[in-house]
């Protein structure tokens, strides 16, 4: 029910310095052995580089020595293609160079952000989130629902019409549901109340296990018929669980207050397509 579910801003600009920070460099994972495991026109491939590549994809002990082979001939052909790649003078071309100063600008901001979020995402930053989450979840109610999503109120009428008559949820969602949990038989899952729009989550919470409402529910999606499956008291999960999702909302958290501030105190001028400015309504940003 992704149309319905609330969404966060900045994810994608401090996923991948959350990313970043938290895979460890070649560098890193590298062993102390200088054996060689392949000589490629004279250029060698030590066992220790090849330890690093099996570490840096967590390859269980237990699977090595099936892997190593394979990551040896990965390597070999990494090796020749780059040969190639000199050969041709890749390097000299416009377009090497634009795309250098692109990875470059990039680099230099993923590293600011880096440093920016080190101290902001931090193990006792993240166990204060935990225990606000925790707290916020503990003794929650939450409901397991179906629902049918369509254009009209006629629609959604003759749903429950059909419904009265003995037809199967499930069915009826996956023959007239727009929502893509149709597929599903219209199965969204559980949600705490105030999760979804309201008019869905009143809707969904005063009704029992095993009933569906009997009047169609108006969004500014549609109509909705709504069946609700189960309810239930929200089980927390433990820190080890919920730890990534913490400490991706922090930094995403984090990196916003720094877009935000930054905004703040910049001129910023904004024109539409033709050129004309844009009034500084309309480009104020949450």
């Amino acid at each position: 029910m992704s149309a319905l579910t609330q969404k966060m801003g900045y994810a994608a600009l401090a996923a991948v310095v959350m990313a970043v920070m938290t895979v460890p460099t070649l560098a890193q994972a590298k062993a102390e052995d200088s054996t060689v495991v392949a000589v490629v026109n004279g250029d060698k491939i030590l066992k220790s580089d090849v330890v690093g590549v099996l570490k840096l994809n967590n390859v269980k002990d237990e699977d090595t020595a099936k892997a190593f082979p394979l990551i040896v001939d990965e390597m070999i052909n990494e090796k020749l293609v780059d040969a190639a790649a000199a050969k041709a003078n890749v390097e000299k071309s416009q377009e090497f160079q634009q795309r250098l100063e692109q990875a470059k600008a990039q680099l230099v901001k993923t590293m600011y952000l880096e440093g920016f979020l080190k101290d902001k995402v931090t193990d006792s930053a993240i166990k204060a989130e935990y225990n606000k989450f925790k707290s916020d979840n503990k003794g929650k109610q939450e409901v397991h629902a179906r629902h049918i999503l369509v254009k009209t109120q006629e629609e959604a009428e003759q749903v429950i019409k059909d419904l009265d008559n003995g037809a199967k949820f499930e069915d009826l969602a996956k023959e007239r549901s727009s929502d893509p949990s149709a597929k599903n038989g219209g199965d969204i899952g559980y949600f705490a109340k105030g999760e979804l729009i309201p008019e869905f989550s009143d809707a969904a919470f005063k009704l029992k296990p095993g009933t569906y409402t009997h009047e169609p529910v108006k969004s500014q999606f549609g109509w909705h018929v709504i069946q609700v499956v189960d309810k239930r008291d929200r089980q927390v999960p433990d820190l080890k669980t919920v730890e990534n999702q913490i400490r991706n909302k922090l930094g995403q958290d984090a990196v916003k207050s720094l877009v935000q501030g930054l905004r703040a105190k910049a001129d910023i001028k904004r024109f539409d397509m033709d050129g004309k400015p844009v009034s500084d309504d309309s480009t104020k940003k949450d």
